[in-house]
């Protein structure tokens, strides 16, 4: 499908080095809209939103800024918030701008990690966008229901 000038414009934006060192696209060159839709039909086939995901995202992240740089038990997770000087913009160009805070959750059962910024929060929470493939910080919203253990969410298998 043909890439809409908006879009056009906004991946510019989204390529590295623009806004971000590695940018938000990674390898992927189909269209924003093509990568958003085909991650939402995903999200609609394990009857999750990408609200629920972003807002459960965001809880472990306050928990582990209860003490910025060291593991907060967190329940079924151990969490590691970092922060760091200054504030990312949002490509999307709602005016939004998130803390450089990065947070790691790892699965107290599974011991499998997983990782985010504030700025990945709030791509998938108010954009539906989990990045391009081969982004540094995209996060495949299957493997990410699973991980956080929304209701609905498949369990992706082990490669």
């Amino acid at each position: 499908m043909k890439e809409n000038p908006r879009d056009a414009l906004l991946r510019v934006d989204m390529e590295a080095g623009r806004l971000i060192k590695d940018g938000f696209l990674g390898e992927d060159h189909r269209p924003l809209s093509d990568i958003i839709s085909q991650d939402l039909d995903t999200l609609a086939g394990l009857q999750v939103s990408h609200v629920e995901l972003g807002r459960a995202m965001r809880r472990l992240t306050r928990k582990g800024m209860a003490a910025i740089g060291e593991t907060v038990d967190a329940g079924d997770y151990l969490v590691k918030t970092e922060e760091y000087m200054g504030w990312l913009g949002c490509p999307f160009k709602d005016a939004r701008r998130a803390a450089k805070r990065n947070t790691l959750v790892r699965d107290k059962a599974t011991n499998k990690e997983m990782r985010w910024s504030d700025l990945t929060i709030h791509l998938i929470e108010e954009h539906a966008f989990f990045q391009g493939k081969g982004s540094a910080f995209r996060l495949e919203p299957e493997a990410l229901a699973a991980f956080l253990g929304l209701p609905g969410a498949l369990v992706p298998q082990d490669e």
